[in-house]
């Protein structure tokens, strides 16, 4: 690879003699140690932790996503090895296992939660434009990687070198008031850093979902195989969990709700205008694809069915140049076929509409995201009005102790930096201990 996206941020002791790792092996080693990727484990990918074993998490959604990112960025590398400077195989896994790192508690929900207590202060702060506060998890992807997951007393973060970096970063907009997708404010030199001479740091529109930004060849592999990951195994565990049967693909209703969800989505995913005659029929090639024979194991058929459906995925995808870079991993884009493209937003639309909008799931999203509002403002309140750390875990109490003259935006941060650490059962038990919601204990853990 280019040595230049090969440079790391801080100054680092040499190697082992003894450890042949390449650089990006390095990266994907460090985030596949990391107390942030392990949390992944307790995160709920669609269904919520603990209702049942076999369906996927944040941590297992992550996994196969890298496997899926590190299959595709191989094939491309055997079928065009001119991608050698920009491209490795670990490279395209380290950025997949880390691209979920941000993500709160309770999903999508619980992201939406912090973000909204992070508006409500800087509405009482009278803040505005680039100190609006904020939250996004692929911001908090990027933070925890330069900032806050703890390695060495030398620098903070992980000091991925800027391959890695720069893949993370789907959405490298500044931040501010009318942008749902950026780089936190702080990260922005991290973020300049990592992107010299490639797409920068770009000041997004204020609002609509526009076109999409340029990014680097990592970032568009990662981004398709976490898209494949996303709709096709989400669909297998609605299938398992019985939320969704292969008949639902052919009912009028479900048909019209599904086409709705993917007219609403289909401009930030780049997809042509469908008629329901067109969704109609492509259900229908996914109901004859998915539903099983009437003898066999029934596991086993969908199994395969959904393996063939993904690999097709994984292989339709190709290179075209981009001659006028000067930098060899923004010297490529990626081309993903209409077709997979179209099947990818119609299996997300078909979860929208079996999965995400059922009562059962909705209430615990509404769960979720009322037990991370009260936290917040709780030990908001801890920190700027009592001047208290007391409720924080003996780790986190020095960051929440530098902040100068009980600063609210600064407190807010923390605090906020602190409930995106938590995995489900972590929010779950920190709530009932500080609200008495169920028995609790000191010995608890926070």
């Amino acid at each position: 690879m280019e040595e230049f996206l090969l440079e790391r941020r801080h100054p680092e002791e040499a190697p082992s003699l003894r450890d042949h790792r390449h650089a990006t092996e390095r990266d994907r080693d460090r985030i596949l140690h990391s107390s942030a990727f392990r949390r992944l484990q307790g995160k709920t990918q669609v269904f919520g932790i603990g209702q049942a074993d076999f369906y996927r998490t944040r941590l297992t959604h992550s996994i196969e996503a890298s496997q899926i990112s590190r299959a595709i960025a191989h094939n491309l590398l055997v079928e065009q090895p001119q991608l050698g400077p920009c491209l490795t195989p670990e490279l395209a896994e380290a950025v997949a296992l880390a691209h979920d790192l941000g993500h709160p508690p309770f999903g999508h929900a619980g992201e939406q939660a912090l973000d909204a207590c992070m508006r409500e202060v800087s509405r009482g702060a009278k803040l505005s434009g680039r100190h609006f506060l904020r939250f996004e998890g692929n911001a908090q992807t990027f933070h925890i990687l330069v900032a806050a997951e703890p390695k060495s007393p030398a620098y903070a973060g992980l000091n991925l070198t800027r391959a890695t970096l720069s893949g993370v970063m789907k959405y490298p907009y500044e931040q501010d008031i009318g942008n749902d997708k950026f780089i936190f404010a702080s990260d922005l030199p991290a973020a300049r850093w990592a992107l010299r001479r490639g797409g920068g740091v770009l000041r997004a529109p204020r609002r609509g979902p526009g076109p999409r930004p340029r990014t680097s060849f990592a970032c568009q592999v990662m981004d398709w195989a976490d898209d494949c990951a996303y709709s096709v195994h989400d669909v297998e565990d609605a299938l398992q969990a019985q939320f969704l049967h292969p008949g639902d693909l052919e009912q009028p209703r479900f048909i019209r709700r599904v086409l709705a969800h993917y007219e609403e989505t289909r401009r930030q995913e780049a997809v042509p205008k469908l008629a329901l005659a067109e969704v109609k029929e492509r259900l229908s090639d996914l109901k004859r694809r998915i539903l099983p024979s009437d003898a066999g194991d029934e596991r086993a058929e969908r199994k395969s069915a959904m393996r063939n459906i993904l690999n097709d995925l994984i292989t339709s995808v190709s290179v075209e140049p981009c001659p006028d870079s000067r930098r060899a991993d923004f010297a490529w884009k990626l081309r993903v076929p209409a077709e997979a493209r179209i099947l990818s937003v119609l299996c997300k639309a078909v979860i929208w509409e079996a999965v995400i909008t059922d009562p059962r799931v909705a209430a615990v999203s509404t769960k979720g995201r009322e037990i991370l509002r009260d936290l917040f403002h709780l030990l908001f309140e801890e920190v700027v009005e009592k001047r208290s750390v007391a409720l924080f875990p003996r780790y986190y109490r020095p960051i929440l102790e530098e902040i100068a003259d009980g600063d609210p935006g600064a407190a807010a941060r923390e605090v906020c930096n602190f409930l995106a650490l938590l995995t489900d059962m972590d929010a779950l038990r920190l709530h009932a201990l500080l609200r008495g919601s169920k028995g609790s204990s000191v010995f608890d853990f926070i």
